[in-house]
This record gives C-alpha cells, structure tokens and sequence, in this order.
C-alpha cells in the first residue's frame, strides 16, 4: 500500500478497491490472452469476466477512467486506471505493477 495517503477513510477505500481490480486484471491476464482491442476496453473487460463482482460494483459506483491494460510489460510508470474522488480535486491512480497513488492530477495515458 502507498503510504502517501492522507488520514481520508475514502481515498484509503478506493486506494483497496483499485489495487483488488488491477490484481483482477493481472489474474486475468496470466489466465488469457489479452490482446490490445480488449485491453483498450473496460467494459469488454468486465463482459469477459475479468473482474470479480465486487470490482465491477465498485467501476459502477465511482468515476473511473480506464486507460488501458497490457499482460506486459509489468512497470510501475504504466498507468491503468484513474479515479477521481468526490472531492474532484484529487485522483487515485493504479498503475501496472499494482501500486496506487493519490495525486492533485489526472493521468496521462501511456504512450
């Protein structure tokens, strides 16, 4: 876990929600191929049964922007998903290795 994270019982949450849909994705991936069509897909993602039900609650529920996903390379500079909090003045970031930061700005897609 990032210990960056302020004293915010909702950043922690989404923090543990994220890192549980990138293990999701990781999991996946070791299990199927992952080709960049549907690694560019969220909801292709969720129709091929990548994420558990508790991950694809927690897609529902919050604003999450999907960047994409690739089985490799495994780094920690490859975003995957971005969240915005309610606050909408900070961001959860999960990246490729499973790691998430809280950050003051969105994302970049990976090149």
């Amino acid at each position: 876990m990032n210990l960056n994270f302020p004293d915010d019982q909702q950043a922690m949450e989404i923090s543990k929600a994220v890192r549980e849909l990138l293990l999701d994705l990781q999991i996946y991936g070791s299990k199927h191929a992952v080709d960049d069509a549907l690694g560019k897909d969220l909801q292709a993602l969720i129709a091929a049964g990548a994420l558990s039900p508790k991950s694809v609650s927690f897609v529902a529920a919050h604003r999450v922007r999907f960047l994409g996903f690739r089985f490799k390379p495994i780094r920690p500079d490859i975003p995957v998903l971005d969240v915005e909090l309610a606050d909408r003045t900070r961001h959860i970031i999960g990246f490729r290795d499973g790691h998430a930061e809280l950050t003051a700005k969105a994302a970049e897609p990976p090149q």
